[in-house]
């Protein structure tokens, strides 16, 4: 059940492994290694040295053993925790840089890739997490989600890609699995007794997020890979490879227009179905679990009925359940995720999965067996018996380890829950409230799919900075009505815990009144939380009260230091502005000098041609493994081509020659050379095509 890793993945891991190696020996600059790791998943910690490793589980479906494995690795090289995330995957943090790889062999050896956990990538994709149990599927959508990443993360075109790229499987119209907010978006459908889907496409979240648009209104299930890779082609050809500000497929439909859009996919599809590409191979997913060998236990406790009214929930199969597994902040301590995974094991594979609230669902539990899940999971996590708008609440890891995080929504969200708990609120009267924290704009906490969401900002007092967070409220999740939370207000990070405490008192007051928080919030409730927001306008002070100034779980006063451009972009124009800042940055020192050795000169010229011819290798999808190939592929693909004159021939052939004495006396063309290539990179346009018929000096 899942995906299947493709066979060279292996190798693959090999190569990280040197480039790894050659970056700890000083022989790597560490811009060239982001560029080779961050596809694999492992991004640098906002604490210089320590990386993450994120692990793809499609649908968040993952077996026992590998949950028991994903802990006993983390807690070999990472830290005392694994991470759910928003998107049904696994984190493991604070992994040292030599032990990437290794922990990556050893998932590897469990069935779990982090290849296309990070980068330009086809990233994890999403399935409803009640897919295949819920009361009202129209059929389960998990085995065409399995098949998809199976067939397309073996596909070369998928790891070099304009940006990423997300696709999301639901299993009805309530659209649980977010398709509307994907790249692409599949929702079951049922036509005539044959499954399929609905298709939306350009939907996003991210910075400017948007709603997805329709392109099939039905498509049979069969169609799925060949519309898929329709879309990814046109994104591939046509994405914003030079501006990561607007390379989502998002901005691509907008700016061509619908009509451009369709009409280019349209091409697209007639090419796919030439070729005659195989429907997805299905594997089938069980209907229900195991009776485990143990006996059921016994409870008619309060506790355990509150438990099973605030997080079970019967399955379409009669005398089964599953159960929401709160798990707060997504962090799920290694010890307890060996022993819930030793618990479950005996219910057999298909018996949790990843949740979009950084949670766990349990699956397929024979009503029997309610007991004894209850007795094991009790304790693991602060909210086990918490109220279910608590254990569904979202924050995403902010400035606490982001190095794009501004503010720290983990202490914030901490804060808010300890308010709640303490509050006289019936937080139960209002179970599926959605309560989201993002520390920045991006939306990796899904505050712009919350009922009451937060982002942080930097906000002043004076000159004095203070961490504070941007309201958004009142979104719709849905196939036919989904829309984005609207922007209200503001509010700072301090006074975030009352805010909520106050709103969620109003809106238990007037909900009788409203169909939905969204209505309320259309109808009355923007300017009554704009009302509320005003209580909190005055900021006293730091010689008042310094906590003002001081973000949630920090002692420090509040600033930007740490804060840096984020890894999620890394790509091809990483990779190709190192080799040409490093060839002109010798050709700098080489003009600079004084007195020159020829051998030296030698060695600097040949440095700046090989840097020259290699740069932009990488827009024509080639990673040359030898100085030489460098030098045979930029004949062929640029000389050859008249993208490069060929009066610059002499000075490759001299570089290649050994010895290499000819270099000292071509210092004006290598110079010229590297001229010729930066002008031609500066003439590409947003996707990757050159502009310029042939570059010369």
């Amino acid at each position: 059940m899942s995906y299947q890793i493709p066979a060279n993945l292996a190798s693959e891991l090999e190569e990280l492994d040197t480039y790894i190696k050659r970056h700890l020996a000083g022989d790597l600059d560490a811009a060239t290694l982001k560029v080779r790791r961050v596809p694999f998943g492992c991004y640098e910690q906002r604490r210089d040295g320590s990386f993450m490793v994120r692990i793809r589980t499609t649908g968040g479906a993952h077996s026992p053993a590998q949950l028991q494995a994903m802990a006993v690795i983390a807690e070999r090289y990472g830290s005392n925790s694994i991470h759910i995330t928003t998107r049904q995957e696994f984190q493991i943090h604070d992994i040292k840089l030599e032990n990437v790889v290794q922990s990556m062999r050893e998932l590897l050896e469990f069935g779990l890739a982090a290849r296309g956990g990070g980068g330009n990538t086809v990233r994890n994709i999403l399935v409803s997490p009640d897919a295949g149990v819920g009361l009202d599927e129209v059929f389960d959508p998990s085995p065409y989600a399995f098949a998809l990443t199976t067939r397309l993360i073996a596909e070369a075109d998928s790891w070099l890609l304009p940006r990423k790229f997300k696709i999301s499987f639901s299993n009805s119209g309530a659209d649980t699995g977010y398709a509307r907010f994907n790249d692409v978006g599949f929702i079951a459908q049922l036509r005539d007794g044959q499954r399929g889907f609905r298709v939306y496409v350009a939907g996003g979240l991210g910075t400017k997020p948007q709603v997805g648009h329709l392109l099939h209104e039905f498509i049979p299930a069969d169609d799925t890979y060949v519309v898929t890779t329709a879309v990814k082609r046109l994104f591939d050809q046509h994405g914003n490879r030079k501006n990561r500000n607007a390379a989502r497929l998002r901005f691509l439909w907008n700016s061509l227009g619908e009509e451009r859009f369709r009409q280019l996919y349209e091409e697209q599809l007639r090419a796919v179905r030439t070729e005659g590409a195989a429907p997805l191979a299905l594997e089938p997913v069980s209907g229900v679990g195991v009776i485990p060998g143990f006996a059921p236990a016994h409870d008619e406790s309060p506790e355990f009925w509150l438990w099973k009214q605030r997080y079970v929930e019967p399955q379409k199969q009669a005398g089964w359940y599953s159960v929401l597994l709160p798990v707060f902040l997504g962090n799920l301590g290694t010890e307890d995720a060996v022993r819930l995974a030793q618990f479950l094991a005996p219910f057999g594979d298909d018996v949790v999965r990843a949740a979009f609230g950084q949670n766990l669902r349990l699956r397929n539990i024979p009503e029997a067996y309610l007991a004894n899940v209850f007795h094991a999971v009790r304790d693991i996590g602060a909210l086990a018996s918490a109220p279910r708008l608590l254990g569904n609440s979202v924050s995403c890891t902010g400035a606490d380890t982001c190095r794009l995080g501004i503010c720290r929504p983990k202490g914030a969200l901490t804060a808010v829950v300890e308010r709640l708990t303490a509050s006289s609120l019936d937080l139960n009267q209002i179970p599926e409230f959605r309560l989201n924290l993002s520390g920045c704009p991006n939306t990796c906490g899904q505050h712009m799919l919350a009922d009451l969401g937060f982002y942080g900002n930097v906000a002043r007092r004076g000159q004095q900075m203070f961490p504070a967070y941007a309201v958004v409220a009142g979104a719709r999740v849905g196939d036919g009505e989904a829309r984005l939370a609207r922007t209200i207000d503001r509010v700072s990070a301090r006074d975030l815990p009352r805010f909520v405490e106050d709103v969620l008192k109003l809106w238990l007051e007037k909900k009788s009144g409203h169909a939905s928080f969204a209505d309320y919030i259309d109808a009355e409730g923007t300017q009554d939380l704009r009302s509320i927001a005003d209580r909190y306008r005055n900021i006293p002070a730091p010689e008042v009260d310094r906590s003002y100034y001081c973000d949630w779980n920090s002692d420090e006063m509040f600033s930007l230091a740490g804060k840096s451009a984020g890894e999620c972009s890394a790509g091809l124009f990483d990779l190709i502005e190192v080799d040409l800042k490093q060839a002109k940055r010798v050709r700098e020192q080489l003009q600079a000098a004084e007195e020159q050795d020829e051998k030296a000169v030698e060695a600097a010229l040949y440095t700046v041609t090989l840097c020259s011819a290699r740069a932009l290798l990488i827009t024509r999808g080639i990673e040359a493994p030898t100085d030489t190939a460098v030098f045979e592929n930029f004949r062929k693909h640029f000389i050859a081509s008249g993208l490069i004159d060929s009066r610059f021939e002499p000075v490759v052939a001299g570089a290649q020659q050994q010895p290499r004495l000819a270099l000292a006396s071509q210092k004006d063309d290598a110079f010229a050379l590297l001229d010729a290539v930066d002008g031609l990179y500066r003439s590409m346009d947003n996707s990757l095509r050159f502009t310029a018929a042939t570059a010369s000096s």
